[in-house]
């Protein structure tokens, strides 16, 4: 597992943040003066070697604390990325065993680094509480996401949990998508695998408890509720009509109630998006960038991903250092509810949601264009300028 915060680092980093501020205050507060300065020397004759040395000192002293600014920052992100390091071992696949001194002798596959291209993750909703380690728990929430970071957006594509699919590996009576989880998670990634017709880069297992002690180590985030309710679910909390703040608890009632929409689960599904939506917008702003080692730490054990430590660390350093602000477009697969038997439970009829084969169809394309990077929209975009302008020219020639 890895080690908390002690107290020294806390202070160092506090001491380091505090030193960045001054810094920048130093720069603007020059800016400031040289912009002054520049204003009243502008009406004063320029001839004298004291002005010309006074307008010169400015640019000297911003160059110095630019130079503060950026050694802050340098040991900033050292911090940053030290303090995560051996966190990141407990949680990810490899547990801190992929070195270089322990895969010398096999071949090591090569990754690009996160950035060069789009991946596909999946999220899979358990229905346990506390600790994921239970293998064996139903997938109530089904989540695909296409991060693009050469575009800065993300796809999620919510699957219901009662889609009526046919298991990875099995023949003969297809089963609700949410059952595949009782055979495990790659199960559940494989099935949503054929489904799409996609290639799964990684998967991210979370417990209920995680998202509400997520919610809460980042202060909470503000949802939209088309609808005045009460989850069956926690009658602790209420949702108005309209934007409002809430804590985790909340936001987990809020993720889980299908009961109160009239499209029941597919609705609930567009709610757990919006709360992933608002989580991403909130841990990738540079304030809570430096606080998630802290955020890993208390939803420790609270979920598990097929990420090595190195991948996590890429990823933090390409948000860290360069990341784009996400934009983020939800869409869900629909389809029409009925009574079949079952894989899992064949003696008997349950309720099921029996594909829409043209939401299938729509998101495979969506799917399909989310994972192009910039470059290659920008080379679509141009040829398709290209062909329309010579199909204009042609026009112009015919008439």
């Amino acid at each position: 597992m890895g080690k908390r915060v002690a107290k020294s680092e806390i202070d160092q980093i506090d001491k380091i943040e505090k030193s960045l501020t001054r810094s920048v205050n130093r720069r603007e507060s020059a800016k400031v003066r040289m912009k002054n300065r520049n204003k009243a020397t502008a009406s004063k004759p320029q001839n004298t070697s004291k002005e010309h040395r006074r307008t010169r000192h400015p640019v000297f002293v911003a160059a110095s604390i630019s130079a503060a600014v950026a050694t802050c920052l340098f040991l900033l992100y050292k911090y940053y990325v030290g303090s995560t390091f051996d966190f990141l071992k407990s949680i990810s696949k490899d547990k801190g065993t992929e070195t270089s001194e322990t895969a010398t002798d096999a071949p090591k596959e090569e990754k690009p680094n996160f950035g060069d291209k789009p991946i596909v993750i999946y999220i899979s909703g358990s229905d346990s509480r506390g600790s994921v380690s239970d293998q064996n728990a139903r997938s109530d929430v089904n989540i695909v996401a296409i991060v693009n970071p050469t575009t800065g957006k993300i796809l999620l594509v919510s699957i219901p949990r009662d889609y009526y699919v046919q298991l990875h590996g099995t023949a003969g009576l297809r089963d609700k998508l949410t059952h595949a989880g009782i055979y495990g998670v790659d199960m559940s990634r494989q099935t949503i695998e054929d489904l799409l017709n996609i290639k799964v880069d990684y998967t991210v297992k979370v417990g209920f408890d995680a998202l509400k002690t997520i919610v809460d180590a980042i202060g909470g985030i503000d949802i939209y509720s088309d609808q005045d309710l009460t989850p069956h679910t926690d009658k602790t909390c209420h949702f108005i009509v309209g934007t409002q703040h809430v804590n985790g608890t909340c936001a987990l009632a809020f993720s889980r109630e299908r009961y109160a929409y009239a499209t029941g689960d597919r609705h609930r599904g567009e709610n757990q998006q919006q709360v992933i939506s608002k989580i991403i917008e909130k841990v990738t702003s540079p304030a809570y960038l430096l606080k998630f080692p802290e955020i890993l730490r208390a939803a420790d054990g609270l979920f598990e991903t097929s990420f090595t430590y190195s991948e996590i660390l890429d990823m933090l350093k390409f948000q860290l250092l360069s990341g784009p602000n996400w934009q983020t477009e939800s869409i869900s697969l629909s389809g029409t509810g009925s009574m079949r038997p079952t894989y899992s439970i064949p003696s008997q009829s349950l309720y099921v949601m029996i594909p829409d084969d043209a939401s299938i169809v729509s998101a495979k394309e969506k799917i399909a264009q989310s994972l192009k990077t910039a470059e290659q929209l920008k080379a679509e975009a141009e040829e398709k300028a290209r062909q329309e302008a010579e199909a204009k020219a042609q026009q112009e020639v015919d008439e």
